[in-house]
């Protein structure tokens, strides 16, 4: 698959899955924004319903306890004054007035009795209930504020309210109730403010002041239409993000997104998996290309050394007819090290590989596997040193898989040196494990190439030198013989300084 399709696929999918967001985020907005509204009109009908309920009641239902008591003893005079205005309109000729008895006052002070010469049983029980009234009135009048009471006459909701006479807890009584029934849930703060004076005449519970005062919740209080002299407004302070969406949006917007990150997550997984097969296609081409050549090589040399075996001056000449049938024999092997170590890394592939571990001598291995890279060092002008150490204690492997190994990472320090490969191969005991180590002066592994150096097909970038076969299966195969063996490998390497591969085997 082309890079460009890939990319352009990409956007694609960028612009689908932005514009998905965008829409969600939208419709996420306007939901909010209509809870909003629904919001406010839950709220002001609560309060309009509670300005309604204030409207209907009398004024002894809305204001205070105290102001409550006061209130029916100015009730009861009224009563008594309404008595006694009927006794004297039933008996005006057993009165006087020095001024004038006008009935439509309040009081009737100005009444007074006519002298009980000439009454009548009947006129003197109506002139003692009239004397028992005003003595009883006259006492509780005594009692009370007559500047109070001529206010209490005429007191309304928003005079109440003024003069501190309401009851502020049946108001926040009723504004929660109203709130609940209209499907505001939310508990608000409550208050009452004089605006001229910027003083809260009612503050609920654990609320704040200032965001009473900056609350939008804000409604003028004369709920009877009767201009106050000073302004009042009924506050409510909810507690912050008051937009609550309802459960179906709330789930929709949930699935919607999750929905989103599963698909973006499967469309990034698909594209890098497109990406590593495409990269693994890229690596099995060249194992092919390599492989061929690899094998072609050889069969070219043995095929033009028995040409020359043919010729009868070349095969009565024993030094060169030796020559040609060592080449002849090195070219074989080389092609037997090559496809055992293919058949080998399949087998592993298919988790079907077992090792036939039994006890050996690891130096012995590792002298042997070196011997016939002696003449290619030598050709090269290099050298190949060893330092074999004593192993303390029984090393029990695969005599051929650790035979393969060892030549597989000389063959890779000689193919990656620049000049004359220098090669160190040191075994020793340590900690219950059999060391092997082989150092070299090659080109040296980066960082980043050695996280992968031991995947299957991968091959370390050589710069500048071209002539480096392989099929990036050698390292790889390594690393599951060591695997297999229950070891541990290692590599300590730096571009341009060489590298150091160390295989650690446990002893028995």
């Amino acid at each position: 698959m082309k890079r460009r399709f890939l990319i352009l696929l990409s956007t694609i999918f960028a612009l689908a899955a932005i514009g998905l967001v965008i829409i969600q985020i939208s419709q996420t907005k306007r939901s909010a924004k209509m809870s909003d509204n629904l919001f406010n009109i839950s709220v002001n009908n609560a309060i309009d319903e509670v300005f309604s309920q204030l409207e209907q009641m009398k004024v002894e239902d809305y204001v205070s306890q105290k102001e409550r008591y006061r209130l029916l003893r100015y009730r009861r005079i009224d009563d008594m004054n309404e008595k006694m205005q009927d006794i004297i309109r039933q008996n005006s000729d057993l009165f006087y007035d020095e001024k004038r008895i006008d009935f439509g006052v309040s009081t009737q002070d100005s009444a007074f009795p006519l002298p009980k010469a000439h009454l009548t049983p009947t006129e003197e029980n109506s002139i003692t209930q009239y004397n028992t009234l005003l003595n009883a009135r006259n006492r509780l009048m005594s009692s009370v504020d007559d500047d109070a009471y001529a206010k209490m006459g005429s007191i309304g909701i928003t005079s109440a309210i003024e003069t501190s006479q309401f009851n502020f807890p049946l108001l926040d009584s009723l504004i929660r109730e109203e709130l609940i029934i209209n499907g505001v849930d939310l508990a608000p703060s409550i208050g009452v403010l004089l605006s001229d004076a910027d003083s809260l005449l009612y503050c609920s519970e654990g609320a704040n002041p200032n965001d009473l005062r900056n609350t939008a919740f804000k409604f003028t209080f004369n709920p009877q239409g009767i201009a106050s002299n000073e302004s009042l407004y009924l506050l409510l302070s909810f507690p912050p993000s008051p937009i609550i969406l309802s459960s179906d949006t709330n789930l929709y917007t949930v699935i919607s997104i999750c929905m989103i990150v599963l698909i973006s997550a499967l469309f990034v997984f698909s594209i890098r998996t497109i990406l590593a097969q495409h990269k693994l296609d890229e690596m099995k081409t060249d194992f092919i290309n390599n492989m061929t050549h690899e094998i072609k090589t050889p069969i070219a040399t043995i095929g033009l050394a028995c040409e020359m075996l043919k010729d009868e001056s070349v095969t009565s000449d024993l030094p060169t007819r030796r020559n040609f049938v060592n080449i002849i024999s090195d070219e074989n092997r080389r092609m037997r090290i090559l496809i055992e170590t293919l058949l080998q890394s399949a087998k592993m592939s298919g988790k079907k590989f077992s090792i036939q571990p039994k006890e050996i001598d690891l130096n012995s291995i590792v002298n042997e596997s070196i011997q016939s890279f002696q003449l290619t060092i030598e050709n090269r002008q290099g050298s190949l040193t060893t330092h074999f150490g004593a192993i303390d204690g029984l090393l029990y492997a695969d005599e051929l898989h650790i035979s393969n190994l060892v030549h597989n990472l000389i063959d890779n320090a000689i193919k990656y040196s620049e000049q004359q490969p220098h090669i160190t191969v040191t075994t020793h005991s340590e900690g219950g494990y059999a060391i092997l180590q082989i150092a070299d002066n090659g080109i040296g592994i980066s960082k980043e190439d050695q996280k992968h150096i031991f995947e299957k097909f991968y091959r370390v970038s050589t710069g500048n030198i071209h002539n480096v076969k392989g099929f990036g299966i050698g390292l790889n195969y390594v690393s599951q013989v060591v695997a297999l063996h229950k070891g541990k490998i290692a590599v300590a390497s730096e571009p341009g300084q060489g590298s150091t591969f160390t295989i650690s085997l446990p002893l028995a």
